[in-house]
C-alpha cells in the first residue's frame, strides 16, 4: 500500500497558520490575565522600600463665594507631610487669573519650591482677581511633589464674579422731551456688596440743566431687588424734567454716590435725550441728526450765505417775535426776517439768514473735540420757549 506524503509547500502553509494562531491565543489570554494598571498603581510600584514621604491636604477645593467685578480673594492651603522622608514641593501651571504665592511654613527652599521635613507642613496661597463681566468661575493651581502616590495635586477655587453696581436700564434715552411741559424718567441702581449699599448723594452733572432737572431715590421694594440675582441693595431714581428746557440734543450723567463694604464709589448712569418743543429749525444746512447748523469751512475771502427756518405752532405761535441775543463765532452774521402765516396759518415761518461776509475774523468752531460748536442764540417771545440756541458747526479761515 502507498502512502502518500502531503506536498511540501501544503505543510508549510499550514504551519505558519497554525502557529500565528496560536500566538493571537496567547496574547488574548495574556491581556485577559493581566490586570490594568492605573497611574495610582504605577507609581505605588515605583518606591516600595526605604523611606516614603506622604502628602495630605484636609482640601483642594475652596469656594470663594460672591467676588465682585476687579475684587480679589486669595485662599491659603495646608500640605502635611505624614511621611518618613522630606516632601518636596514645587508650584506647577495655574489658570490664566490664578496664581500661587511663595510657600510658607516649616522646611526650606526658595520661593519655587518647599522642602517640608517629615511631621512638618506648609501652607500655600492662591490669589485670584475677578475679571470679565461677571458669572461662575473655577480656577486651579498645580503642585507637583516627590510623593510617588500623589506626584501632583491640584487645588481649584470657585465661586461667582459679580458686578459692585449694575443700572437698569444702563443709559436713561429719552425721546422726545416737550420743551413746553414736564416729564419724568426712572431707573435702577442695584449693588452687589456683602452688606447692603447706603446712599449718600444722586445729581445731575450737567451744568445746562441744573436748574430744570431734579434727581431724587428711594430703596427698592424687596420684590424689585429681588429682579437682580445676587443683589444685596437697590435705588429707585427718579428725574423730573420742568418745562422750559432749551430744544435739542439733552446729555448728562446721572451721578449716584453710594458707601459698599465701607467705601464710597460713584456709580454713573448717561442721560441722552432731545428736546422738542412748538419751534423747529429746518433749511439746507440744519444737520437733523446732529441737531445744529453745518456751514463747514468757509473762506473769508469769498464768504458765504444760507437761508435757515423757524417753524412755530400751538397757542403761542402769533406770539413769536425773534430776536438775535447772541452768535459765535462773531464772524457769523444772522438777519431775521418778519413772521409769515403758511397754509391756514396754524404755522409761522420765521426766515433766518446766515452770512459770512469777506473779511470776516477767522474762527474755529467746527464741533469736534478740540473745537466746540458756535451757537445762535435767539430771544423768541414764546411764553413757553423763551429762548431758542441753535448750533452751529462752522470754520471760517484764509
Amino acid at each position: 500500500m502507498k502512502i502518500r506524503l502531503p506536498n511540501a509547500w501544503l505543510v508549510a502553509v499550514a504551519a505558519a497558520l497554525l502557529g500565528g494562531l496560536t500566538g493571537v491565543a496567547t496574547a488574548v489570554a495574556t491581556a485577559t490575565a493581566t490586570p490594568l494598571r492605573t497611574a495610582a498603581t504605577a507609581a505605588a510600584g515605583l518606591a516600595t522600600e526605604g523611606p516614603q514621604p506622604r502628602l495630605e491636604t484636609d482640601a483642594t477645593v475652596h469656594d470663594f463665594g460672591r467676588v465682585a467685578v476687579g475684587g480679589s480673594g486669595s485662599h491659603e492651603f495646608t500640605i502635611r507631610n505624614t511621611g518618613d522622608a522630606p516632601l518636596v514641593l514645587t508650584k506647577g501651571a495655574t489658570s490664566c487669573t490664578c496664581t500661587v504665592s511663595d510657600f510658607s511654613g516649616a522646611g526650606s527652599g526658595d520661593g519655587s519650591s518647599r522642602t517640608v521635613p517629615p511631621g512638618g507642613s506648609t501652607t500655600v496661597r492662591i490669589e485670584w482677581k475677578g475679571k470679565g463681566g461677571g458669572g461662575p468661575f473655577r480656577q486651579r493651581a498645580t503642585i507637583l511633589t516627590n510623593d510617588p502616590l500623589r506626584p501632583e495635586v491640584a487645588f481649584s477655587i470657585e465661586g461667582q464674579v459679580v458686578p459692585i453696581w449694575k443700572a437698569e436700564p444702563p443709559v436713561i434715552t429719552l425721546a422726545g422731551l416737550s420743551a413746553s411741559a414736564p416729564a419724568e424718567a426712572t431707573a435702577a441702581l442695584f449693588t452687589f456688596g456683602n452688606a447692603a449699599a447706603e446712599l449718600v448723594d444722586c445729581r445731575l452733572v450737567a451744568e445746562q440743566f441744573a436748574d430744570l432737572v431734579t434727581v431724587s431715590a428711594e430703596p427698592l421694594p424687596p420684590a424689585a431687588l429681588a429682579a437682580a440675582e445676587g443683589a444685596t441693595a437697590g435705588f429707585g431714581l427718579t428725574l423730573r424734567f420742568a418745562a422750559g428746557l432749551p430744544l435739542g440734543k439733552l446729555r448728562g450723567d446721572v451721578e449716584t454716590t453710594l458707601r459698599v463694604d465701607g467705601e464710597e464709589l460713584t456709580a454713573t448712569i448717561p442721560l441722552e435725550g432731545t428736546v422738542t418743543g412748538d419751534l423747529t429749525v429746518v433749511g439746507q444746512a440744519w444737520d437733523k441728526r446732529a441737531k445744529a447748523v453745518r456751514l463747514g469751512t468757509v473762506s473769508r475771502r469769498d464768504g458765504l450765505a444760507t437761508k435757515l427756518f423757524v417753524m412755530a405752532k400751538g397757542a403761542g405761535r402769533d406770539q413769536v417775535r425773534l430776536a438775535v441775543k447772541e452768535v459765535i463765532p462773531a464772524g457769523l452774521e444772522v438777519t431775521v426776517s418778519p413772521p409769515r402765516p403758511v397754509g391756514d396759518g396754524n404755522l409761522i415761518r420765521i426766515g433766518l439768514t446766515l452770512s459770512v461776509p469777506p473779511e470776516a475774523p477767522t474762527a474755529n468752531n467746527l464741533c469736534t473735540e478740540a473745537a466746540s460748536a458756535g451757537k445762535i442764540v435767539l430771544e423768541t417771545g414764546h411764553p413757553d420757549t423763551p429762548e431758542l440756541t441753535i448750533p452751529v458747526c462752522v470754520a471760517i479761515a484764509e
